[in-house]
């Protein structure tokens, strides 16, 4: 990069560091451990000991450890620092003898070394490269781009503590072009001047082994004469060719010049032992540090520059798996961007670089070999099939434990995968697989059932079964043994034909032909998918379920006595028929239309048991009508005792303790409109029925309280508002005592009387012509009558003008006419707005009077509900909300309303009734 006028040049270099693992990569046998099985074989060593014999520096303890070339280096110096550690001050014969010892056991090493060198590196030619007509090598394999790329930049030295000239060979490899053989053979000349042997070569004979102590702490201590000269740097200071090099490198590097801006690249090189002490030098100036790793072996890496250099250093480090130098097959990945479509599921991963856009891989790179879970998607489904061949061929499909669909894809990619022999045996040991937003084809499915031989969990969210005209549109779980864990989420079934675009709505079942395994079952939001009945039936090891209900499915009972943990949606006002048994340990229902609940309703004991033990919690999340924990009817045995269990219904919470002292007789409130109409003794016989049924079946009670229920609600609200006439009759001056007005209203009510008020007599005056309209109106004022009450009476006083009325039944007829077409057009209003019967509110409206504390047939209502029609006008509601919002407003229309209508007609509806 040049910079502006008057400002100096920045020189961009790369530095290679290049280590053993470099040549190890290439296929040269050139590791620590190559080295002592040659000289084992080659001098017949069959123990430890006769190693140690034969060469001191091959420690015993060390025999059995894979070693590189650094542990060498750390034992060679360890031997130095004990030898000088005997006596700081006086020289020992022994020591020096010892020091002596270990040089000529270095000596001796670098010549079996050179001996062993010469022997490997020229096969290695042989089978590695061929001679071209200018006597270049070239390799026999490709070269990796990115390799080639550091070659021919002229701005990339390679400082190289191998031995070899495999980067020179490389250098020929690379450069030689046959069409201009003499400009090439310059540029690989130049190409072989940036490339620096630090520590010797084989083909100078100078090959260097020993230690460094120069610039370490420790060389205070060294104090035997003969302790130094191997030392690394006392080496190269005392080799003329050596020492020549690292000039030159130094120079051509110019790692001073405040305007080098330097790359590391640290490739095969371990960053540990003597060599580290040089290389800081090089790891602070650089802008950025790539270190080529494999396998693991970047902890080590790190750990090593973490501990000498600090964090501030780290922060430069960018990890790169390690390339395949010579690409021995035909390329998997060719380029960073493909390289992305399989990133998400690898383990070891290529960060986006600049210096990586032709990154090249072969299917036998280490990093495929490391994959634990698929993520399989449109743009890389080729890739995933070729890989499932290589698992196949390598027997490493144990691997993959996990698989995940998170894109969209089409029934057409599913059938690659069901006609792919590779991928389903991969599919025979994975354990997981989730599908999220995409298509489903069923045969696929069918086929990750049978399969699926170590299969755990499936998950599928907002996914489409796509079912082929004439295929099963079934799915048997139970053919998948291994599967405990199933969830189908906010899915849904289409049918399609071959050969034609067209898709319809169908239905898909799923089914369980044998006993299934399957512990844990969530179905939720789910359209024209069926969990058939015997799912639940065969699966006896059910612990936990989370479903919502529709109103097409569950209508057998179902009892499901080993579960512990039931969570229902309920949003359409029905109410299922499961049942739990005595291992429950939760219950949780959303959205429940009921005015109060029965436990014995969900929780009923198994054959051989009695009680729930384990059961701490029962929660009505956003229930329609309960508010409080009143409304539940604890009719089952639970741990009185127990200081965990807890209700929870809306936002009233109360422990088991707290319930019992403020709610165990909650359910004779049921009672509470009776009161004054059935004496204690009968109350008790009811609830003695309700204490019998917890072992019994209680349909019949249940269907006799109902109709009780229904038939005197109407007599109760009569006989309050006839009370309350009476208040109204004595506060208007009315003489007597509270006995002669409780004894008329009991005559009242047992003649069936009609009770006269102020305003029906007034009404009857001006039908009479006795008295003036104004003298009416003020009297209507008096009354302090609601608004709607006001506007009905005058139009009934706008009929009396116009007509003649013959008696008192005339006027109040009329009357009755016009508070009954008001109350009518309140339910068919309401009933147009919410999209409910109405017939279902009327029943609700005549109920309704003054003090009632809930909503008369509130869940009636709810279950007339047309919520779709609803939900075209109002597309952002939904059913919880709809259930809520519709509640609170049938509440304001009765209190505002209807309670005023119902007070008004009660008088015309006794005199209809008994045609007074």
């Amino acid at each position: 990069m040049i910079k502006e006028e008057g400002q100096e040049k920045v020189n961009r270099k790369n530095i290679v560091i290049v280590g053993n693992g470099f040549d190890i990569s290439l296929g040269l046998k050139s590791s620590y451990q190559n080295f002592v099985e040659y000289i084992q074989s080659r001098k017949k060593i069959t123990k430890d000991y006769e190693l140690y014999n034969y060469n001191r520096l091959f420690l015993r303890k060390y025999a059995n450890f894979h070693l590189n070339w650094s542990d060498f280096e750390s034992l060679y110096e360890e031997t130095v620092r004990k030898i000088n550690n005997r006596s700081l001050k006086n020289e020992e014969p022994q020591d020096i003898f010892d020091i002596v010892s270990v040089n000529d056991s270095i000596k001796r090493l670098e010549e079996d070394f050179h001996e062993y060198l010469s022997d490997e590196y020229p096969k290695w030619i042989e089978q590695k490269t061929i001679l071209n007509a200018a006597g270049f090598k070239g390799f026999t394999e490709k070269v990796n781009p990115f390799f080639g790329k550091l070659v021919k930049d002229e701005n990339t030295y390679f400082i190289n503590f191998n031995y070899t000239n495999s980067i020179e060979d490389l250098c020929e490899s690379v450069l030689y072009d046959a069409n201009n053989i003499s400009k090439s053979s310059l540029e690989v000349k130049k190409a072989k001047e940036r490339v620096f042997h630090i520590h010797g070569s084989l083909e100078e004979g100078n090959i260097l082994f020993g230690g460094g102590f120069t610039d370490s702490e420790d060389i205070k201590k060294i104090h035997y004469s003969q302790s130094l000269i191997n030392d690394k740097i006392f080496r190269i200071k005392e080799n003329e060719s050596l020492n020549a090099t690292r000039i030159k490198m130094m120079s051509d590097i110019d790692l001073d010049n405040n305007n080098t801006n330097i790359d590391l690249f640290i490739i095969g090189h371990s960053l540990q032992g003597s060599d580290f002490l040089f290389l800081s030098k090089f790891i602070q100036k650089a802008n950025k540090i790539y270190i080529f790793y494999y396998e693991d072996d970047y902890i080590l890496k790190m750990e090593e520059v973490l501990r000498k250099l600090g964090s501030s250093v780290a922060e430069k480090i960018v990890l790169v798996p390690f390339l395949e130098i010579l690409l021995q097959d035909k390329l998997f990945i060719s380029s960073y961007e493909e390289y992305q479509t399989i990133d998400p599921f690898l383990k070891n991963k290529f960060p986006r670089e600049d210096i990586l856009s032709e990154l090249s891989l072969t299917i036998n790179h280490f990093t495929f070999r490391n994959i634990n879970e698929l993520r399989i998607t449109t743009s890389n489904l080729e890739k995933v099939l070729q890989l499932s061949r290589n698992f196949v061929v390598n027997k490493n499909a144990s691997r993959i434990s996990r698989v995940y669909f998170d894109e969209k894809m089409d029934a057409v990619e599913f059938t690659k995968l069901s006609n792919s022999r590779d991928f389903l045996m991969v599919l025979k040991l994975v354990e997981k697989v989730i599908f999220s937003d995409t298509e489903i084809e069923s045969v696929f499915f069918n086929q990750l059932l049978k399969y699926g031989n170590s299969l755990i969990y499936v998950k599928m969210e907002k996914c489409t079964f796509m079912v082929k005209e004439g295929n099963d549109s079934h799915a048997n779980i139970s053919a998948c043994e291994s599967l405990r864990r199933f969830e189908l989420i906010d899915c849904s079934c289409n049918y399609y034909k071959s050969n034609s675009s067209e898709i319809r709505e169908g239905i898909f079942c799923f089914k369980s032909d044998t006993q299934n395994n399957i512990e844990k079952l969530k179905v939720l939001k789910n359209t024209n998918l069926v969990i058939e009945n015997n799912v639940f039936e065969k699966s006896t090891n059910l612990i936990d379920l989370d479903i919502s209900i529709t109103e097409d499915v569950y209508q057998e009972e179902i009892h499901l006595k080993n579960l512990e943990s039931l969570q229902i949606e309920n949003f359409v006002g029905f109410v299922p028929n499961i049942t739990v048994g005595n291992k429950i340990k939760e219950i949780i229902l959303i959205g429940y239309s009921v005015e109060f609940i029965k436990l014995s309703s969900i929780m009923r004991s198994n054959e051989e048991s009695i009680g729930f033990p384990n059961f701490r919690l029962f929660h009505m999340k956003s229930p329609d009508q309960m508010t409080s924990c009143q409304n539940l009817i604890v009719d089952v045995i639970l741990d009185f005792f127990s200081n965990n269990t807890k209700f929870i219904v809306d936002e009233d919470i109360k422990s088991i303790k707290e319930y019992y002292l403020e709610c165990r007789e909650s359910y004779l409130e049921f009672f509470n409109p009776f009161e004054g109409l059935a004496d204690k003794s009968i109350l008790l016989k009811i609830k003695n029925l309700f204490e019998k049924s917890k072992v019994t079946d209680q349909s019949i009670i249940e269907e006799v309280l109902e109709e009780v229920s229904s038939k005197l609600e109407f007599k109760i609200q009569t006989i309050k508002q006839m009370g309350q006439d009476v208040e109204q009759k004595d506060a208007n001056g009315s003489n007597g005592s509270n006995q002669n007005n409780e004894n008329d209203l009991e005559r009242k009510f047992n003649n069936n009387d009609y009770i006269y008020t102020t305003i029906d007599g007034l009404l009857n005056d001006y039908a009479t012509r006795n008295i003036t309209l104004q003298e009416l109106s003020d009297a209507l004022q008096q009354e302090s009558k609601a608004e709607i009450l006001k506007e009905i009476y005058s139009g009934i006083l706008n009929d009396i003008k116009h007509l003649k009325f013959d008696s008192k039944k005339d006027v109040l007829n009329l009357k009755h006419k016009f508070f009954t077409q008001a109350r009518d057009k309140v339910i068919r209003d309401f009933s147009e707005k919410w999209f409910v019967s109405k017939d279902e509110l009327y029943l609700s409206a005549i109920q309704y009077y003054v003090g009632i504390d809930r909503i008369p047939n509130i869940s009636g209502i709810i279950d007339s509900k047309d919520y779709e029609s609803y939900k075209v006008k109002h597309s952002e509601t939904n059913p919880l909300k709809y259930a809520q919002a519709m509640k609170k407003d049938w509440k304001r229309e009765l209190d505002e309303k209807v309670m005023w209508l119902n007070n008004e007609l009660h008088n015309s509806e006794v005199l209809a009734n008994n045609k007074i």
